[in-house]
């Protein structure tokens, strides 16, 4: 078993987006969005750094399918991503990977939808938990205007409280939307409360990027 810094990962999967003519802003910043709600969120969804990493590289990829299929890039990066050479990931991890990319819009999970239906359960609850956190990040950024810095995160007995830092007004009624898979997932609604910051805070992509991961390197 091959043992690959975070940090190779990300270059192999930001490598496959630059090839797509991906928009590296709008990925990055829901990348950090993403693993900002996974860090956070921890107690409801249970799930470690494994499936972290999948997060990242599907966040990053979520949107490759755009250059080739606009209408239905979703799909299109699903595709895009199993069948890459490029990212060091086993094809099952590939494909929740995809899936995870493929729900970052339009319909929800579904049994009958294709490569999700051949998935044992476990699987699926990984899919369907993880695409429901990447559907909401990809939300928080709306219009791709780099608004929203920072989300902090509060867990109620029936809600999620996500407070967003922001350097200006910033619409959220896309990231409420797109918050139907998070609230069938963990059975809590979404609340949304705006912070205006005066300044930008450049987080950076990612603290983790320069963990280890035996997991890749297979095939």
């Amino acid at each position: 078993m091959v043992a690959l810094k975070i940090a190779d990962i990300t270059n192999r999967v930001v490598e496959l987006g630059q090839s797509c003519r991906f928009d590296m802003g709008h990925a990055f910043r829901v990348s950090r969005l993403a693993l900002r709600l996974f860090d956070q969120l921890a107690p409801l969804h249970g799930m470690g750094n494994t499936e972290r990493i999948w997060l990242r590289a599907a966040a990053l990829l979520h949107d490759i399918g755009k250059s080739q299929d606009p209408r239905d890039h979703h799909k299109t990066a699903r595709d895009i991503i199993i069948h890459s050479p490029l990212l060091p990931f086993q094809r099952q991890e590939r494909i929740i990977i995809a899936l995870v990319a493929r729900y970052h819009r339009g319909s929800l999970p579904d049994r009958n939808h294709a490569y999700f239906r051949d998935l044992d359960r476990d699987a699926q609850l990984y899919v369907t938990r993880l695409a429901s956190l990447l559907r909401l990040a990809d939300g928080l950024d709306e219009g791709r205007s780099g608004l929203v810095d920072d989300v902090f995160c509060q867990i109620r007995p029936r809600s999620v409280l996500l407070r967003l830092l922001s350097r200006d007004i910033v619409s959220v009624r896309q990231a409420m939307r797109k918050a139907d898979l998070f609230g069938r997932t963990f059975g809590r609604d979404i609340v949304i409360g705006v912070e205006i910051v005066p300044t930008h805070l450049d987080l950076g992509l990612d603290s983790g990027t320069d963990l280890a991961y035996a997991g890749a390197g297979r095939r």
